[in-house]
């Protein structure tokens, strides 16, 4: 038995971070009905591409954020759509919607107006929210970042600030929108209370666990604001250091992290008492002397060699993998990061892994992400729809 078995989502968003949320429910065995519009998810548009070569079902991105769903194609902007839409409102046990406010006014997709259908427990995700004048500003995974507080901080003090690569913070959104929409099941199921919940992404990013929260907390308790470091690394030893077969990252800038690094590397320059004090480090001739011993001990040994000496040392070290490390590391493999999907038209082919075991309804992959409208026909026909009048909202364009 899956842990949501039972449970029915009508997931009507698009592109990363809606479409993680229903992931993350539809992996513990909900129904999830995805409606996507007439030429389908945006996010089927991304890379990267099944052996390099782009296609409507072929997106590696539209592939992992779309297990174990079915697809509907219904054009929301058509009058013939509203029936099929409420026929599936009526059997969902959630909804979440992903507009902006005055498109979700416009297309009569709102809470209230699906609550006179059925009051169940309708998760909106939005930008900023549903009040204020930044409500239908636009928002990008840049914006997020820059607004939200953290590019502030990211980076070094001579460079303009950074934001970290990919899509990070819509996929912490999405992991943000699972959480809140299994609080509204579980208000809904043990209290029979139906509500709205609104789920701004901005107000996600203020509230991430990276730098943002200590950035905010570090104004508010004492009005201080948090600045970019001037270099990438700190004191003697960190950072990014180049080996013979990559790169590993290194934290070793005073007390015991030093000493256990000094001991990794066990060259007698290091071992000196005089890399004890604090002072050294603000020392640029000092971390050049350093420098002269740590590179060349670095640049002979693989990342897996020093990572060994790292962990007999006690060091706090760690090798740079790379996806190919990820995807061949056995340990990894033997743990289940990695499983494989079948896909009707594109075969077998590797997937992301469960990121939590449950021992007795666990989390698995039932089936590879829907084509494009693969279930528009059954799920119709499942709404007491016949023939002739699916092939008619067919010849309307309301379905696909």
């Amino acid at each position: 038995m899956d842990a949501l078995h039972g449970l029915t989502v009508l997931d009507c968003s698009s592109h990363i971070a809606g479409p993680y949320t229903t992931k993350l429910l539809a992996d513990l065995g909900a129904r999830v009905i995805k409606i996507e519009r007439p030429g389908g998810d945006p996010a089927r548009t991304l890379g990267p591409w099944l052996d390099d070569e782009p296609g409507l079902e072929r997106s590696g991105t539209y592939q992992f954020l779309n297990t174990n769903k079915e697809s509907i194609v219904i054009d929301l902007k058509r009058d013939a759509s509203r029936q099929v839409l409420r026929g599936l409102v009526e059997r969902a046990d959630l909804v979440l919607l992903a507009y902006a406010p005055a498109t979700a006014g416009r297309l009569g997709l709102t809470y209230e107006s699906l609550r006179e259908w059925k009051d169940i427990p309708v998760l909106s995700m939005t930008n900023f929210g549903f009040s204020g004048p930044y409500r239908d500003y636009r928002l990008s995974e840049t914006v997020l970042y820059a607004m939200g507080g953290e590019m502030w901080s990211h980076g070094t003090l001579d460079r303009e600030p950074l934001k970290l690569g990919g899509t990070a913070a819509l996929l912490q959104c999405g992991a943000m929108g699972a959480i809140a929409a299994l609080g509204a099941v579980h208000a809904f199921e043990v209290h029979g209370i139906g509500q709205h919940v609104d789920l701004p992404l901005f107000d996600v990013q203020v509230n991430g666990v990276d730098r943002r929260s200590s950035a905010i907390l570090a104004y508010r308790w004492s009005g201080r604001l948090n600045s970019r470091p001037p270099g990438s690394s700190a004191g003697l030893a960190g950072g990014i250091y180049p080996c013979a077969d990559g790169y590993v990252e290194v934290t070793a800038s005073f007390g015991n992290y030093w000493n256990r690094f000094a001991d990794m590397v066990g060259d007698p320059l290091l071992l000196d008492p005089k890399w004890s004090n604090p002072a050294i480090a603000f020392d640029p001739a000092a971390k050049e002397e350093a420098d002269g011993v740590i590179y060349p001990w670095m640049l002979s040994r693989t990342r897996r060699e020093i990572w060994a000496e790292a962990r007999r040392a006690r060091a706090l070290v760690a090798p740079l993998f790379t996806g190919r490390d990820l995807y061949e590391d056995p340990v990894f493999r033997e743990r289940g990061l990695w499983t494989e999907v079948e896909h009707a038209t594109l075969g077998t082919f590797p997937m992301l892994g469960r990121p939590y075991h449950l021992s007795e309804t666990p989390w698995h992959i039932r089936s590879a992400a829907p084509r494009l409208g693969e279930h528009t026909r059954p799920i119709l026909e499942e709404l007491g729809y016949d023939g002739a009048a699916i092939d008619a909202l067919y010849k309307e364009g309301a379905v696909a």
